[in-house]
């Protein structure tokens, strides 16, 4: 982010007029594009329509987990997204797409208990509801975080966690990450726009912190000159 004269950074202006409308279209293509991945996958599939029930676990599974993709990515690049949409768009569309996200891991989780649990490794299948309950405390948090002040946006980490813990549990478990080529290298790309995220994010919040301490010491030495 660029700095003035006295080192404290300035915030990006917002895009305007056509770019800004030019942004708003590719970043939602970009996003139906990352929801059609698992339609198409699970569709062209050969196992498609052989039993509705592992049908619907898989197509869930795979949705929520690019929910929860693009949920982390709205937040990790959140100063981007406040310049294509407005501030507050970018928060609901940030936790609306989280709450979709956990509604259907939730519905994932509770077509499970109807398939069975037979042969999968039971440490591995408890990840599922530990993720789901993390969602809920980091949505709370994203709705009440004015009470928290600073404390929130540590909390909020765990959505890195949460998605660690989502691929590990995809890898191991998900049918089509498990015997297919290409789920693997999109997610593995999906993994590495979060790494780069969450190092954008620890570095713009640790440049606004230390640019909040430069007018702090400004603010000082001109009161002390008056």
């Amino acid at each position: 982010m660029p700095k003035n004269n006295h080192g404290v950074l300035k915030r990006k202006t917002p895009f305007a007029g056509n770019a800004r409308l030019v942004f708003q279209v590719v970043a939602l293509l970009i996003f139906a594009g990352v929801l059609a991945v698992p339609v198409v996958v699970v569709a062209t599939s050969e196992s498609f329509g052989a039993s509705a029930t592992f049908t619907s676990l898989r197509m869930l599974s795979l949705l929520a987990f690019s929910l929860i993709f693009i949920s982390i990515v709205t937040g990790a690049f959140r100063p981007f997204f406040n310049r294509i949409f407005k501030p507050k768009t970018a928060q609901r569309l940030h936790v609306g797409i989280g709450l979709a996200g956990f509604l259907l891991g939730l519905s994932h989780g509770l077509t499970v208990t109807v398939y069975g649990f037979a042969g999968y490794n039971a440490f591995i299948i408890s990840i599922g509801p530990t993720v789901l309950a993390l969602l809920v405390l980091t949505m709370l948090i994203a709705f009440y975080r004015r009470r928290f002040k600073d404390s929130w946006r540590w909390i909020h980490r765990i959505n890195y966690l949460i998605f660690g813990a989502v691929f590990t549990h995809a890898v191991i478990l998900g049918f089509d990450v498990r015997y297919g080529v290409f789920l693997k290298i999109i997610f593995g790309i999906y993994a590495g726009i979060v790494v780069v995220g969450s190092i954008f994010r620890y570095s713009t919040l640790r440049s606004l912190k230390l640019a909040a301490e430069r007018r702090a010491i400004i603010n000082r030495q001109t009161g002390s000159q008056e």
